[in-house]
């Protein structure tokens, strides 16, 4: 078992790795989506019952954000994926094993945010800072025990 978990730990540090950089592209399409977005003259018309919803650009109606909510889904799929590795793993340091399986959790946390909209909705890009920072620091800590175990043997001959 050690030796998969000694993989799957490879793969969590990896995984959080990859995670950073697509949590920067997924913000980044979020706010080229937003970017795109027409000027609306009144937000009200959204709602508003015989208004032709297509020509105006609504955000709960536009296309826009499309590749947005598209990447987030593949990465909240992954964030399940990065659950199951980060279990298997089981983490020797406390901290690092809390932050992987907190980590996907918040992830998937990300879609429901999202869906409930309103001033929930609200903490969707708050949710993601949290979530980008966690998967960095996990990343940096097992980079940095990785470095200290690999520099160990060296120091003691």
């Amino acid at each position: 078992m050690t030796g998969l978990r000694r993989g799957a730990r490879s793969v969590v540090k990896w995984f959080a790795a990859i995670y950073v950089v697509a949590i920067i592209a997924a913000v980044f399409l979020a706010g080229e989506g937003i970017f795109r977005l027409k000027n609306i003259v009144n937000s009200d018309d959204c709602s508003k019952k015989g208004v032709d919803v297509a020509s105006t650009d609504c955000v709960g109606n536009s296309n826009t954000l499309d590749a947005h909510r598209a990447f987030g889904s593949i990465l909240v799929v992954l964030a399940i994926v990065f659950l199951i590795v980060a279990l298997i793993a089981w983490l020797p340091d406390k901290t690092a094993r809390i932050v992987s399986i907190v980590a996907p959790v918040l992830t998937f946390l990300q879609i429901v945010l999202a869906a409930i909209g309103g001033w929930v909705g609200g903490l969707h890009p708050i949710n993601a800072f949290l979530v980008l920072f966690l998967y960095g620091w996990l990343f940096f800590r097992l980079s940095r025990s990785d470095a200290a175990t690999a520099s160990a043997p060296a120091a003691a001959d």
